[in-house]
């Protein structure tokens, strides 16, 4: 083949019979390292210095698995004992493997913020309805969102550092370092753009400034229980520098080196953005009804999972068709499903999705009814409290296993 994916080995002297063992490292097409190893035996070698074209097999250790860019880093081919050999294919990973590990850590901690801090500011906009305080502190864990981005980005620029031999300037010249550049400046502009004056409240009958927002809180309750923040040009900082993360996402992963590249970075948008206004919005209204207990207020929720169910309808069709176009663009037959890593973190992260949908449609068609007629049973409130800490610690998995869905081998 012609397409990067063969290498021809030459030995002097030439390989005698035997059995030898190989260890490769490319790096792909989204600059992640690709490494694995394999045997083979030479029977009957004639006296030629060139062995056998040898097409390596798919890794079983690779952060992702992808057309390669570079030439192959090939460990030194060595006869050993059977016993020694299974050593020698087993410690193939190396570096590599840590660095994988690193970037997984990174990447968590970005999904995360994205995830939360994103979905959060959607449901100020679109789903929360509340008091001043209770706004404020939904601003200080979008802030929080930020700075967890910012960390995810710097623990993955330290990652590809481990498998590159180059200079900042230099990784800024891969789609790798662009994604990770995005995600550190982008979580940096999170938290600087959502400060206590971004953006105003609006309540019935009258909008209360930026400024307002910075005020002391003397009681609980002290803005009436259905105002809404709206972004003014005091949150523009943070909202570009939401906008600049999941930007990031289009240089990463399989976004880069599976399928056409405009198609697959504007379906991964949708996914991403659907993903965050449904795992954020149900992040948002926990925080807000235990804040209400803690302060000895009513929960006050029937009309906030209301004005919620029809944002995560819609979020979970737009997440459902973006989730399947992206699978049919990587995969390439069912056996890539079934039998790589990436088709197995991808099950477990089907299943947790639809635990999640499900707890969704009890809290809509149990809760909801009954939160309508009884608004004040402490019992629903309860229930409500648990179902829904229940579904954000479920999104909290999804998000992990996404974090190692993006760079998983396949």
């Amino acid at each position: 083949p012609t397409d990067g994916t063969a290498f021809v080995l030459t030995f002097d002297p030439a390989l005698s019979d035997g059995t030898y063992g190989l260890r490769w490292q490319v790096r792909a097409g989204d600059a992640h390292p690709i490494d694995g190893s394999f045997s083979f035996t030479v029977v009957g070698a004639a006296p030629t210095t060139t062995a056998p074209t040898v097409t390596a097999p798919p890794s079983t250790s690779a952060p992702s698995a992808v057309e390669t860019t570079v030439p192959a880093i090939v460990a030194p081919v060595t006869t050993v004992p059977p016993t020694d050999l299974d050593t020698f294919l087993a410690a193939g990973g190396g570096a590599t493997d840590d660095a994988a590990w690193v970037g997984r850590v990174g990447r968590t901690f970005t999904f995360l913020g994205l995830i939360f801090g994103l979905g959060t500011v959607a449901a100020l906009v679109w789903v929360i309805r509340g008091r001043r305080d209770e706004i404020t502190a939904e601003l200080n864990w979008i802030r929080l969102a930020g700075l967890a981005i910012a960390l995810g980005g710097f623990i993955e620029w330290a990652g590809l550092h481990m498998t590159h031999d180059a200079v900042a300037t230099e990784l800024l010249q891969t789609k790798a370092g662009v994604a990770v550049a995005l995600k550190i400046v982008g979580g940096l502009a999170v938290v600087a753009g959502f400060h206590a004056g971004a953006g105003a409240i609006d309540v019935p009958g009258r909008s209360l400034s930026a400024a307002t927002l910075s005020e002391p809180v003397t009681r609980p309750g002290s803005t009436p229980s259905d105002a809404r923040w709206r972004p003014t040009s005091s949150a523009l900082i943070g909202l570009v520098g939401l906008a600049l993360v999941v930007a990031s996402f289009w240089f990463d992963g399989h976004t880069v080196s599976r399928g056409w590249w405009p198609l697959h970075a504007a379906v991964d948008l949708v996914h991403v953005v659907a993903a965050a206004v449904w795992a954020g919005g149900v992040f948002a209204m926990t925080t807000v009804v235990w804040m209400r207990r803690r302060n000895g207020l009513p929960t006050e929720t029937a009309q906030m999972i209301v004005r919620f169910s029809s944002v995560a309808a819609i979020s979970l069709a737009a997440l459902t068709v973006a989730g399947a176009i992206m699978t049919f663009t990587i995969v390439e037959s069912f056996d890539d499903v079934v039998s790589t890593q990436w088709g197995r973190v991808l099950i477990a992260k089907l299943f947790a999705v639809a635990v999640a949908a499900g707890i969704g449609a009890f809290n809509h068609f149990r809760l909801r009814p009954a939160l309508e007629q009884r608004p004040d049973d402490p019992a629903l409130a309860v229930e409500l409290r648990r179902t829904l800490t229940i579904e954000s610690t479920v999104f909290v998995v999804i998000v992990v296993l996404t974090s190692w869905l993006v760079a998983a081998a396949i």
